[in-house]
């Protein structure tokens, strides 16, 4: 614990008038101290116990409303309180919204330095659902007792969940699914062979896809016990060799490791049990720490989804091209293994198990549709310098004659491709690595007439966006999901741009994160 902050067992009365970014509500003490309260309202007279004190400021939860904000509401979810993922499901959704609407102002006026914003700032956008929205969750592992869980406030211990009430049906219906699997496999498959015990399965993703129907559950593993392993000596995990053609996986090749392969075995028997339920379409695979790609199993559903969808394409677009792209020994071998299959602005993207895809998909399509207004017709190069799959990319590419999208992730630039084959766009490229080490190395006939931002949270790199206003690049549409780390990055592009518009698109209901699109366009000399 850091030496300026003591715990404390205080109580305090305050007046809370504000909502802070990180999920809190803000008011003064008697004392004239900031006091940061979970979870309170902006509004409301609140009772709240001090669990921390810094030398300017308190923190604690409110344990008593005597007044009550009329935007106060019951949550739904059973777990609300200790599970740590969702922060605002005790207010309403239109508070919500407004509440992310005045972050952002906040953000940009004391970070940012502007304040013309009743002028920049648009009408924010709400999630179509505010529940059952999410379409990627990610579980740990709750031991004894083998089964999903989320992580407790503000802590590493697990919680078990049975249902997630922001995850969709499908998720919600592997959950059982996957309890089931992590129940019937072996203690030696879960705990490492060291000495400290060490879990082999710390995580597992669900993806699942409302549009398709296929859900894909990936375990995230570490072969043996102790910490990080140097090498995989001893843990043979062969690729397996994608299937265009669709129908079951081939089998992986043996592990030297007989744990691990008792553990498929296990798996692979439990699927078998679900292959006569066509309203199930669930995929199994295991990516090791290395990176390394196992298919475990699918259910019959899951392989005829997968079948159907690469032979709409197969015998289409894709032979088309192969015949003209540049790039067809990347994608002819099919999609990377273990693609989870969704549809995004009318278009099927197969998603690597490592790969990003933004978690609200019916949200996705209006933040696609708010960047897609602000991109002119026929630039003549669009750089998307963080591309993931390439959902802005491959939009913008139906406007713009070329379009070069910068991507770290290997996995993500295999979606890409393997899409944009499939769709028989050929004006599309996608450059592997750092968006602030490629966009420097364009030649000088490829000066971009417009940039997609889309940084994580931590926001742009500082070379990126000093080789944005070295290049004078006329428009820069800057997609974030903190509004901090924008407001700090509109600063340092103050020195070339003006920022133009800037709009709230909620993809992330019942929490406090928020994305913004915004508009730079580049200041004449």
């Amino acid at each position: 614990m850091a030496s300026n902050v003591v715990p404390s067992n205080d109580e305090t009365v305050v007046r809370l008038t504000d909502m802070a970014y990180g999920g809190d509500a803000v008011g003064r003490s008697d004392e004239g101290m900031a006091v940061f309260a979970w979870p309170g309202i902006k509004g409301e007279q609140a009772r709240v116990h001090i669990a921390t004190r810094r030398t300017n400021l308190l923190r604690g939860t409110v344990v008593e409303v005597p007044e009550p904000s009329p935007l106060r509401v019951e949550p739904p979810c059973p777990y609300f309180g200790p599970c740590g993922g969702c922060q605002w499901q005790h207010i309403a959704y239109e508070g919500q919204v407004q509440f992310k609407q005045d972050i952002l102002r906040d953000q940009l006026t004391r970070v940012a330095g502007l304040t013309d914003l009743d002028v920049i700032m648009k009408p924010p956008v709400a999630s179509p659902h505010s529940f059952n929205y999410r379409n990627t969750s990610h579980f740990a592992i709750v031991m004894p007792g083998r089964s999903l869980g989320y992580f407790k406030r503000d802590t590493h211990r697990v919680i078990a969940v049975e249902r997630c009430p922001i995850s969709n049906g499908g998720i919600n219906a592997a959950i059982p699914i996957i309890n089931s699997l992590l129940a019937e496999s072996p203690d030696e498959d879960l705990l490492g062979p060291g000495a400290r015990g060490i879990m082999r399965v710390w995580q597992v993703s669900i993806r699942s896809s409302e549009a398709t129907g296929h859900t894909l559950a990936i375990f995230h593993t570490r072969a043996g016990g102790g910490a990080k392993p140097r090498n995989r000596r001893g843990h043979r995990h062969a690729h397996v060799p994608a299937r265009p053609e669709g129908g079951p996986a081939p089998e992986p090749e043996a592990s030297s490791n007989p744990d691990v392969s008792l553990a498929r075995r296990q798996v692979r028997k439990s699927l078998s049990k679900l292959h006569g339920q066509e309203n199930v379409a669930l995929t199994v695979v295991e990516v090791m720490e290395d990176g390394t790609v196992n298919m475990l199993g699918a259910t019959r559903a899951a392989a005829t989804l997968t079948a159907d969808a690469v032979a709409d394409v197969l015998t289409g677009s894709l032979l088309q091209a192969r015949n003209s792209r540049s790039q067809n020994e990347e994608v002819a071998e099919g999609p990377p293994l273990g693609s989870w299959v969704e549809t995004l602005g009318g278009r099927h993207y197969w998603v690597a198990p490592e790969a990003f895809f933004q978690v609200n998909t019916p949200a996705a399509e209006l933040v696609l549709s708010e960047v897609m207004q602000h991109i002119p017709d026929k630039p003549s190069l669009m750089v998307d310098a963080h591309a993931g799959v390439g959902t802005f990319t491959l939009a913008a590419a139906q406007r713009a004659r070329q379009v070069i999208a910068f991507e770290l992730n290997s996995s993500a630039v295999a979606s890409g491709r393997w899409t944009a084959a499939v769709s028989n766009i050929t004006n599309v490229e996608f450059r592997q690595g750092r968006a602030e080490t490629l966009l420097p190395r364009l030649q000088s006939a490829e000066q971009p007439d417009l940039i997609v931002l889309d940084p994580p949270r931590s926001g742009c790199h500082p070379d990126l966006l000093a080789e944005i206003l070295r290049r004078h690049i006329p428009l820069a549409v800057y997609v974030s999901c903190d509004p901090s780390t924008l407001a700090r990055d509109v600063r340092v592009l103050s020195e070339g741009y003006t920022l133009t518009s800037a709009r709230v698109m909620d993809m992330f209901p019942q929490t406090f994160h928020l994305e913004t699109v915004a508009v730079l366009r580049s200041i004449a000399k």
